[in-house]
């Protein structure tokens, strides 16, 4: 893998560690918190709904590219539009548990099968996300940031649920803005940590799909959707 690949897997390793603080307590253990520390993270439980938002902010403006999204795809939901009350409407009419961890500003829905999104069952750990989590802007309450994880996949399962999300982007964005790693089960299998990045990057938005072998918990997949806008 080049230099440049290795430097953006390892980033985006350090903010999926970063974000799995959020997943089940998945690194929120005292055994975690040195491997936390060494990469400079904070857990983000703790942090205030403006510090969250802030910290958003700042993320999509050091990100964003230089052209609008023709379209904004966020697992059916709309950015920038919905709100709250909306996904909380969704969820009542799907029937999906969901618990409001920060008020007014970050909802979380576990066990949601992707029939509840509009999108075709799959079999296995694949036909279900683990974890929907919805953050939003705590001034209006407009959605602006969504995060999908499967857990405990195998590597084939990852590595073709990976494939299909990335084809379902590049139908909809075109070529992605950077790529990094192999998306193949051979290479997320073969090691700790092996971990395959698509990501878009545009002025009004950003999105990516990852896969990441985590030590002792199987291949977490991860789909990611976020406004850019201010």
């Amino acid at each position: 893998m080049k230099r440049a690949q290795l430097i953006r897997v390892a980033v985006y390793v350090a903010s999926v560690l970063a974000a799995l603080t959020l997943v089940a307590g998945a690194l929120h253990t005292k055994a975690a918190r040195p491997l936390l520390a060494r990469l400079g993270l904070k857990c983000p439980i703790k942090g205030s709904a403006a510090d969250v938002e802030a910290a958003r902010l700042k993320s999509a403006r050091a990100q964003r590219g230089t052209e609008a999204a023709a379209s904004r795809p966020a697992l059916g939901f709309a950015l920038d539009t919905m709100t709250l009350a909306d996904v909380k409407e969704w969820a009542e009419n799907k029937r999906i548990s969901c618990e409001e961890i920060r008020k007014n500003s970050f909802l979380r829905c576990s066990n949601v099968p992707l029939t509840a999104l509009g999108t075709p069952g799959a079999n296995g750990p694949a036909a279900t996300i683990s974890q929907l989590d919805f953050g939003f802007s705590p001034g209006n309450q407009h959605l602006v940031n969504i995060s999908a994880w499967r857990n405990g996949m195998s590597a084939t399962d990852a590595a073709s649920q990976m494939n299909a999300v990335a084809a379902s982007m590049k139908a909809e964005l075109g070529a992605p803005s950077a790529e990094a790693g192999s998306r193949t089960a051979a290479y997320l299998a073969a090691g700790p940590m092996h971990t395959a990045v698509v990501e878009y990057r545009f002025s009004d938005y950003s999105a990516d799909v990852s896969a990441t072998n985590i030590p002792g918990r199987g291949l977490l997949l991860r789909e990611h959707y976020m406004s850019a806008r201010d």
